[in-house]
């Protein structure tokens, strides 16, 4: 879900010392829809921390089900509940445990769990990372054009003359680069793609990862546009351009005299 980020960097309390530590938050790793693949640790999170942040009702309850618990939660997502801030403030004041899972994989890439964050370093509390599935890497495995190194860009603008300015900013990258965008916008975005990047260039397309629907499609831009397919969670890895290699002369590795 794309969530604008915090407008500044967080400041450490300074009636917090660097020596204290006021709770702990941490950030566990969800599904991508396999609940098969929840990590150990996170399950375990869920079922012994004090609070409990999700962002949505439906991942929520399918979590703690697979945790084999009903527990009450709190949500904070796009609309940024004011009472979850003011209940994680007072959780980790108390010395208490909070953790936030995301609606998918990992936590505060392109999801609210950032603006947790925040709340936890300006308290000085200790922060926990659970990793585990992600839905970038997954599709990064599935590349067969990829590099030593990619851009991630994730979501673009949602209007399609901000969306083509911010397009035409990445035409020209060689590494290979990572966007994100909501299943019913599949088509405009890869549209817009086409219109600047030209509708020969490779992508691939990763849809449903980890669901029943789980298909990877490397194609051009234009053919994936015309792909008939439900709206479905998808990352898409579009192919850098080729750089023109550099010949050496015969003598350039001779040692000058």
């Amino acid at each position: 879900m794309e969530v604008g980020l915090l407008k500044c960097i967080p400041q450490v309390n300074k009636d917090v010392t660097m020596d204290s530590k006021n709770g702990t938050l941490i950030m566990a790793s969800n599904s991508l829809g396999n609940t098969l693949d929840i990590p150990f640790r996170s399950l375990e999170a869920l079922r012994n921390s004090d609070l409990l942040i999700f962002e949505e009702d439906k991942p929520a309850r399918l979590a703690l089900k697979t945790a084999g618990v009903h527990r009450e939660y709190l949500k904070f997502n796009e609309h940024k509940q004011e009472a979850t801030i003011e209940e994680l403030r007072a959780c980790l004041k108390k010395g208490e445990t909070a953790c936030y899972m995301s609606d998918q994989g990992v936590p505060t890439l392109a999801d609210p769990g950032r603006d947790l964050l925040s709340i936890a370093y300006q308290l000085n509390a200790t922060v926990k990372v659970l990793p585990g599935p992600s839905s970038i890497t997954a599709a990064l495995a599935a590349c067969p054009f990829l590099s030593n190194s990619f851009h991630y860009h994730g979501f673009l603008p949602r209007e399609e003359a901000d969306r083509i300015k911010e397009l035409e900013r990445h035409e020209k990258r060689s590494e290979p680069t990572v966007f994100l965008e909501t299943p019913y916008r599949r088509k405009a975005l890869l549209g817009s793609i086409k219109e600047v990047f030209g509708s020969n260039r490779m992508a691939l397309l990763a849809l449903d990862i980890s669901g029943p629907n789980e298909e990877f499609i490397y194609n051009k831009v234009s053919e994936l546009q015309k792909l008939e397919r439900e709206k479905l969670n998808f990352v898409l890895v579009v192919e850098g351009i080729a750089r023109p290699k550099v010949k050496q002369s015969k003598n350039s590795n001779r040692r000058k005299r």
